[in-house]
């Protein structure tokens, strides 16, 4: 039998990344752009915490930051190449707070950390070997190689 992931990761997955994009788009229109790497990230010369245009504010950490918007806040890492989907458990937790039970039906961190688990053995999630994991729709899919019939 093959494990799937489970029907109440996914949505909080989906709005987790949605709020990420969203935030990336306020940094961006406060004109911090969104970086193509990591390095690159850590090298801009930007105020590590400061207001965004339309409201909320930034604090930049490590390989990401926190951003908190009028309406929500998000915690996020961008990627090696500058991906801005890439989740872990913590993050979830954080993002999700007291929604965790009532909107996603996940009793608490141990049930999600399973439930992560479970999505990684699945291969419906790829840990990118640091901190990140990521969706397996994340990627593009792989070029399909013709076969020439020579050995």
């Amino acid at each position: 039998m093959m494990l799937t992931m489970d029907d109440r990761l996914r949505p909080l997955i989906d709005d987790y990344k949605s709020t990420v994009a969203r935030a990336v788009d306020a940094l961006e229109a406060t004109g911090i752009p969104r970086p193509a790497s990591t390095t690159e990230w850590v090298g801009y010369d930007v105020p590590g915490r400061a207001v965004l245009v339309g409201g909320g504010e930034y604090v930049i950490h490590g390989f990401g930051c926190v951003v908190r918007l009028p309406d929500t806040s998000v915690d996020f890492d961008f990627g090696d190449d500058g991906q801005i989907d890439g989740f872990d458990w913590s993050r979830l937790l954080s993002f999700a707070g007291s929604r965790l039970l009532k909107r996603y039906g996940i009793r608490d961190e141990i049930e999600l950390r399973s439930l992560i688990d479970d999505a990684h053995a699945s291969g419906d999630l790829v840990h990118s070997g640091y901190i990140l994991s990521y969706t397996r729709d994340s990627f593009p899919p792989a070029p399909e190689v013709e076969d020439s019939g020579e050995p």
